[in-house]
């Protein structure tokens, strides 16, 4: 990545407020880390001059997260903030013709009687000719996503509905006593659709009704809209997404009705075909995703990635139609490609490793500029453009890390035990690392399982401050992992537990036989399928003196049970548990970490925040009234208010990643 040296208001690490260094500047803190500001939200101008992103800062006596948003102009890499706010600020977006940007936010605002209102995200503008934001919308339930039309008349909103009549929520509680109780039954809220005339500000309502609809899309005449929907907004159902046209007399009609999810509806700029993400497999999360296109009434499907075996997360089209650039991921990188939606021929135009997100192409520029977010082993994420014809950072965030010193990290690859796959895997070097010393490891699992490990520098778990402290980090996207061939996504279904904690097995051996590691000083963490992997490897083998688990799974009947998505366990197991005989050979036993609660030995550390929908706190409950009866040394820590990921609140982030690391250095470093 090359970096332009420009001017940034923010500038390096060794001025971030609130910090206070020790003798040994280089050394990271958690503290540090959370406070580097990084570029989000990335959305190019309509001309192609410039970039808005967002920019999140944590609010450490608050414990609050506040975003904010800014510009770089692309050519001299200057740096605007457009907002300041009391309240978060998100989701630019900028007019067809650039005169106007405009975002979500709760900040105050004025209601039709000149009242001041707060507490939903609302629609604001800011003019680009100067001026302060205006309030243009002010409906009770607020905006959840928006969309400009293409000629910049009109805005599509999408706004929560109010329950339907009679709904127990909207019943007043009677004071003294307490019925407060909502049933299973009790009517869910209704999506809204609204189309505000951008020139006047009137609003109208256009449909209200279906639970599931999110990711507008206009056609290139503004006469209709497309949209996805799961009809009932369940994370549950997320398998079940189709695809809807609606007119703007709020007539709709269903364009694919196929099993599996059709997502990401994109109408062509000339308004000949449509573009969407569907996937092989229709009833697994965990199947290679493909884009297709098809005629605008959903008929004629042509998959333009059939013989591509990376699955697509994100795509483009150039204005001029003549090609769609996808974002897909491939290995612990991403690249971008580009594709003649004729003929579906694949060139790859951006290919560096790298993490990419936030893809988007200038849609009034001639040439259509390309921007993204990159984010790599050296550097903080940085917006990139392909002007003058190749990509090139256009900010310099990266500058930020100039106090700190980090160790070296590269990709190794080992091949597994049975000869099916090579195991790609994230190596991170201790600081000051010497060739022919055996160091202390901490081996780390991603969640998903269908998820991976990029080689970026900036990990959510504190691996490069653990590298400072001399001790080697590796963390390998097993099988089951995203990245790699549709085999290898989904060849750990009816295995979880199996091939993929022998491919762990098989990174942590290989280390080991290179003279790299010492043995009796290592340890295993992770989160989410991390922290199932993490219960399940310290129930198969005692040889790490330290465990950290983050929101884990140990029983499938309770995460079954508790989760929002309990259709996880069916996809990867293929049925429900009172389908078949509940003995040794279930697989709801069998590859369940509490089935081997006798054999886990190992000092462990069980982190999990009180609100995660995810994987619900009682698998963590039930895994510590387990581990400490028996008397395994084991520290249970729960997060008030924090949802899956733990970063609800920043403090909160920063006390589990010190936490964790005070555990490995007190059980795996004290041999």
């Amino acid at each position: 990545m090359n970096f332009k040296h420009i001017f940034l208001f923010l500038l390096t690490a060794a001025v971030l407020p609130g910090i206070s260094y020790s003798q040994q500047d280089w050394k990271l803190t958690m503290e540090e880390k959370i406070q580097f500001e990084t570029p989000d939200n990335a959305v190019v101008s309509p001309d192609g001059k410039y970039v808005a992103y967002t920019v999140r800062k944590p609010d450490l006596i608050n414990s609050e997260w506040n975003t904010q948003i800014y510009r770089v102009e692309i050519q001299s890499g200057e740096i605007v903030q457009m907002t300041r706010s009391v309240e978060s600020c998100h989701s630019p977006a900028w007019s067809p013709r650039g005169q106007w940007l405009t975002f979500l936010s709760s900040r105050s605002y004025l209601d039709d009687e000149l009242q001041e209102q707060q507490g939903t995200d609302q629609l604001f503008a800011l003019p680009m000719d100067g001026g302060e934001a205006q309030t243009w919308t002010a409906l009770e339930l607020g905006v959840n996503e928006y969309k400009w039309s293409p000629d910049g008349t009109e805005i599509a909103l999408i706004s929560d509905g109010e329950y339907p009549a009679g709904s127990p929520r909207n019943i007043q509680v009677e004071p003294r006593r307490n019925v407060d109780a909502i049933s299973t039954d009790d009517p869910k809220r209704e999506k809204t659709i609204w189309l505000l005339n951008a020139e006047n500000g009137e609003i109208r309502l256009l449909f209200s009704g279906d639970r599931g609809i999110e990711q507008l899309s206009w056609a290139n005449d503004g006469s209709y809209l497309v949209y996805q929907t799961n009809y009932t907004g369940e994370y549950n159902d997320d398998q079940k997404f189709d695809i809807w046209r609606m007119n703007l007399d709020g007539e709709r009609t269903q364009l694919t009705d196929v099993p599996g999810p059709e997502t990401q509806p994109s109408i062509s700029p000339t308004g000949g075909t449509m573009a969407f993400i569907t996937q092989t497999v229709p009833d697994i999360e965990f199947a290679q995703t493909d884009l297709v296109i098809a005629d605008t009434d959903g008929t004629n499907w042509r998959n333009l990635t059939e013989s591509f075996d990376w699955s697509v997360s994100n795509y483009s089209w150039l204005p001029d139609e003549s090609r769609i650039i996808v974002q897909v991921a491939e290995g612990t990188g991403d690249a971008l490609y580009s594709i003649d939606p004729a003929n579906g021929t694949m060139e790859a135009i951006h290919d560096d490793g790298t993490e990419l997100s936030n893809l988007d192409v200038a849609t009034g520029s001639e040439r259509g500029a390309i921007s993204i977010v990159e984010e790599g082993v050296e550097s903080l994420p940085e917006i990139v453009t392909d002007i003058g014809g190749k990509f090139d950072a256009v900010t310099a965030y990266t500058e930020q890390l100039n106090s700190f010193r980090f160790g070296n990290q590269r990709v190794i690859t080992v091949p597994s035990r049975d000869g099916k796959f090579d195991i790609e895997a994230v190596l991170i070097e201790p600081v000051g690392y010497e060739k022919g010393k055996k160091h202390p490891l901490l081996l780390a699992y991603h969640g998903g399982p269908y998820g991976r490990f990029r080689n970026t520098l900036m990990q959510y778990y504190p691996v490069q401050m653990l590298a400072q402290e001399g001790v080697m980090v590796v963390m390998p996207n097993v099988r089951g992992s995203a990245g790699y061939s549709d085999a290898f996504g989904q060849s750990n279904r009816y295995d979880l537990g199996g091939g993929d904690y022998r491919d762990a097995m098989d990174v942590v051996d290989y280390l080991i036989a290179e003279g790299m590691v010492d043995s009796t000083k290592m340890g295993v963490m992770g989160g989410s399928y991390g922290g199932y992997m993490t219960n399940w490897t310290i129930s198969q083998t005692n040889r790490f003196a330290a465990a950290i688990s983050l929101y884990g799974i140990y029983s499938w009947f309770t995460d079954w049970s508790n989760s929002f998505q309990p259709a996880f366990e069916q996809m990867y197991f293929g049925y429900n548990y009172w389908e078949k005989p509940i003995d040794a050979n279930s697989l709801w036993i069998s590859t369940a970490p509490q089935t081997y609660t006798a054999s886990i030995s190992t000092p462990t550390l069980i982190l999990h925040g009180t609100e995660d929908r995810y994987t619900n706190i009682a698998n963590s409950r039930e895994m510590y009234a387990a581990l400490n009866e028996r008397g395994v040394e084991v520290e249970f820590v729960t997060y008030p208010r924090a949802g899956h990921g733990l970063r609800t609140e920043p403090n909160q982030y920063i006390d589990a990643v010190e936490r964790t690391m005070a555990w490995f250095r007190k059980y795996a470093l004290r041999k």
